[in-house]
């Protein structure tokens, strides 16, 4: 009798068996499609992306051809994301309001335009981005990273777009390195920290123009930018800007990003050097 009812145990038990390793199966696939989701942006509205001090504009040679990168210069500026939808294996976002800008001689190539941003995949995760872009006074030109391996740091972004894929010695390649800046909910984070310190913004409350006043014990590279009292970026005053030991000082004119100028109300500069941040609030009138 236990023999019968040990194999009828095992009889049973085959079904059962076939059953979790199917659901583990599922969950192994959910959990690569679900890892983006996780991180994906509020549908209700759009997060305004800042191109870090890695991204460049490009054109040369590139992959397997023999000769080398003619022209390389930084790009800075920001874009728009916005979540659209989600398919079994992607999210889908919008790339819109694309304002980068590079030197180009003595004066600034403007970039224009926007696009498409999706990440997920099944057993990797993969990212592709696809802009129009108005480059200065040139006609719209379609950028596409392809479909590729990255997208497992979301929401931050990191990706190359190019006019033609690395499927040609010749082309166009832009290296995108952009994140969603924190809102800034305090009013002074962090106390500063030894070679690094954010002293104040002066004159509080301003009117035509602030001064950023920092000090460092020794010449560091320093990022230096202003959000609103929402936590959304408005200026970027230095991007890996390498300053002298002592007190230094960087003028903001009150305006945004685009040139326009801010309304009253209260603003935040947050500043970086050495591996440290820490902010300021402060307040703009008429």
């Amino acid at each position: 009798m236990i023999a019968m009812r040990d194999f009828r145990m095992h009889d049973t038990a085959k079904p059962l068996v076939v059953m979790l390793f199917g659901l583990m199966l599922i969950g192994a696939s959910a959990l690569f499609r679900v890892a983006t989701a996780e991180a994906q942006p509020d549908p209700s509205k759009a997060s305004t992306y800042e191109l870090g001090s890695d991204s460049r504009f490009m054109w040369g040679c590139f992959g397997p051809c023999a000769c080398p990168v003619l022209y390389s210069q930084p790009l800075t500026g920001t874009f728009e994301l916005r979540y659209v939808s989600s398919d079994p294996l992607f999210n889908n976002y919008t790339v819109s309001n694309v304002r980068w800008d590079f030197p180009d001689g003595s004066s600034n190539q403007i970039i224009r335009g926007a696009g498409t941003y999706r990440v997920g995949g099944e057993f990797a995760v993969q990212q592709q981005m696809i802009l129009d872009l108005f480059i200065g006074n040139q006609p719209s030109k379609h950028f596409d990273s392809g479909l590729v391996q990255g997208g497992g740091e979301f929401p931050k972004i990191d990706i190359d777009i190019s006019l033609h894929q690395n499927q040609a010695c010749r082309d166009t390649v832009i290296h995108i390195q952009a994140a969603d800046p924190p809102a800034v909910t305090s009013v002074d984070t962090g106390r500063g920290s030894p070679g690094f310190r954010l002293d104040r913004v002066v004159p509080n409350p301003f009117s035509a123009e602030a001064s950023v006043q920092l000090t460092l014990d020794r010449a560091e590279r320093v990022d230096v930018a202003i959000y609103d009292v929402q936590g959304r970026f408005v200026r970027r005053l230095a991007a890996g800007m390498t300053l002298a030991a002592g007190p230094n000082e960087i003028t903001w004119d009150g305006r945004r990003y685009n040139g326009s100028m801010c309304g009253t109300g209260v603003y935040f500069v947050k500043a970086g050097a050495a591996g440290h941040r820490s902010s300021r609030r402060f307040v703009k009138v008429q």
